[in-house]
């Protein structure tokens, strides 16, 4: 069956009129309605000789299936791409030096954003997305390292925001003013108009997209969590001999619900999905044990959590590809307390095409 970016470009070449409804907004909307209802799994990884980067997607597993067939979307040929977050609605931030992109994989389209001026410093670029506006901006952090003796005590800070087709094509700098400047930016997640990512141990951020404004949130502490959860936690480390720890710094941000949340694992026998509640900005953890074949598993495999799936399982891959093997996606139900295991064929491993990174994505037709 063809997907996305054949009917596109099928119908765009067929006459002007075509290619006028295919780019259309309406159209857009349409179809990102009904790829939500078709959700996927987007694989990225590069070639260490050419430089280019690979994209590859294929279905989501439901609960009953237990294998797919992943797709090439797109490769980007052009010096080689960093992924730092996750994609939203279909689209993905891409970095490399002073350079930020906006990707679209069902296209196969790569929007390059105006250079940004560094004077020596680091640059993380997030996207995200405003529903009430229907507006795509990306957030530009550039600082010097916080955690580098040289710099530490003069980070030079600056926040800029890139408006997704907005007649000036140019990055406006914010102020921000939710006292010091951090020191990091670990992962990022868009949910309901809101760029999150972790700066801290116990600190995250929240950029508002429609706003344009940066807060500061509390990541969870022990001293936050409720009686029985403080109990699971203490009986692990007195069972296994072992001393948790809660860092944020070690979470793999989820959309879980339309919540803001984050899992991570303590020597890979102890799995945790943490849950922000809106109203009062607590924090709900969920902890479960994983059973000793899959934790040997995980260790031998390196795998690591890339966040959750429309099935609201935990989904955990491993970072590099096996010779001549199947790629497989591990998926943990913490309702249920329930692990499974799926096939994705298709994804060959090569000498120089080993590192690779998966995300929940969907099929989104919008043109830049």
């Amino acid at each position: 069956m063809a997907h996305g970016t054949e009917v596109t470009n099928t119908f765009q070449s067929v006459s002007k009129l075509w290619s006028s409804i295919i780019r259309s907004k309406d159209l857009a909307d349409s179809f990102l309605i009904h790829s939500k209802t078709r959700p996927r799994l987007l694989f990225t990884f590069k070639h260490f000789d050419s430089r280019q980067r690979f994209i590859f997607s294929a279905p989501q597993h439901d609960t009953e299936e237990n294998s797919s067939t992943a797709r090439h979307d797109m490769t980007i040929s052009d010096l080689v791409y960093y992924i730092r977050s996750r994609p939203v609605n279909g689209l993905i931030c891409c970095t490399r030096g002073s350079s930020i992109a906006v990707c679209n994989p069902t296209t196969t389209q790569i929007l390059k954003l105006p250079d940004v001026t560094l004077n020596g410093r680091d640059m993380y670029a997030r996207l995200g997305y405003d529903p009430i506006q229907d507006q795509y901006k990306v957030l530009c952090v550039m600082m010097h390292d916080g955690f580098d003796s040289r710099t530490k005590d003069n980070i030079e800070q600056d926040h800029f925001v890139f408006t997704l087709g907005c007649q000036q094509q140019e990055w406006r700098k914010i102020e921000f003013i939710d006292g010091d400047p951090y020191r990091c930016v670990k992962g990022g997640i868009c949910i309901n108009g809101g760029i999150y990512y972790v700066i801290g141990d116990f600190m995250m951020a929240r950029f508002d997209v429609r706003s344009e404004k940066v807060e500061f949130i509390d990541a969870p502490q022990e001293d936050m969590l409720n009686e029985e959860d403080m109990e699971k936690v203490i009986t692990y480390e007195y069972a296994n001999g072992v001393s948790t720890t809660i860092n944020a710094h070690c979470w793999t941000l989820v959309n879980h619900q339309g919540k803001l949340g984050g899992t991570d694992y303590e020597e890979f026998y102890l799995m945790r999905l943490w849950i922000q509640e809106e109203e009062d900005e607590s924090w709900n953890i969920m902890t479960c044990d994983v059973p000793t074949e899959w934790g040997d598993s995980f260790r031998d495999k390196g795998l690591s959590s890339t966040g959750e799936i429309h099935t609201g399982e935990v989904m955990l891959v491993s970072d590099t590809l096996e010779s001549s093997k199947p790629f497989t996606v591990y998926y943990y139900d913490m309702i249920r307390e329930s692990f499974r295991s799926a096939e994705v064929e298709g994804i060959a491993d090569s000498e120089f095409r080993r590192g690779i990174h998966v995300f929940g994505h969907i099929e989104n037709i919008m043109f830049f």
